[in-house]
């Protein structure tokens, strides 16, 4: 009898000990790949591209919500709100590298080409961010505190004022540093476009 309540003690501790690892070792909502040519944004029904302007919502029960542009991806929770948002992910502008909402930086201008016009790209550093802005001659850099205070304008381009929706962030005039499209390996070259 001692030797049975000596294990029933045993596994009683084991199975408490278990119970608090899985409480705290709780894995953090990361973000899904993008099924280009399949995805549509949650909130524009717009094919999602796999590329830097693509933004992702995984919420608490695990689903994700997927966008073309991180304008969307804002009204969507400005509609809905955050109580069921687990993580939100934005895409690095230069590698496509998939980064927590929270800590990215973001470069706006209304002359930034984005798949619906909000001219917000995204940037994991703050000095990547900063760098681009210099280049470009034009836009602002916000941090993720920054950006809830956001104006949230599209830039109406030719394009918008025709069908509503804009060329997939190729719109005419000027000259702008681009990134290469993700393709898997997160590792992308910068390159200059002349629109």
């Amino acid at each position: 009898m001692m030797k049975l309540k000596k294990w029933v003690t045993t596994l009683g501790a084991i199975a408490g000990i278990s119970l608090l690892m899985v409480g705290c070792g709780k894995e953090e909502a990361q973000p899904v790949d993008i099924a280009e040519g399949v995805d549509k944004c949650d909130l524009c029904h717009m094919h999602v591209p796999n590329d830097h302007n693509a933004t992702e919502i995984i919420l608490k029960d695990g689903k994700a919500l997927k966008f073309d542009d991180i304008g969307c991806l804002h009204e969507w929770t400005k509609e809905h709100g955050t109580d069921e948002v687990a993580m939100q992910y934005v895409r690095d502008y230069y590698t496509a590298e998939w980064t927590k909402a929270d800590t990215a930086t973001f470069a706006y201008d209304k002359e930034f080409k984005t798949p619906m016009s909000y001219g917000i790209y995204s940037f994991k550093d703050k000095a990547e961010a900063d760098k681009f802005v210099a280049e470009q001659k034009k836009g602002v850099v916000m941090n993720a505190e920054g950006l809830k205070s956001h104006t949230w304008e599209r830039s109406m381009s030719e394009h918008m004022k025709k069908d509503g929706h804009s060329s997939g962030g190729h719109q005419s005039g000027g000259t702008e540093s681009t990134p290469a499209p993700a393709h898997g390996n997160g590792t992308s070259t910068p390159t200059t476009t002349h629109h």
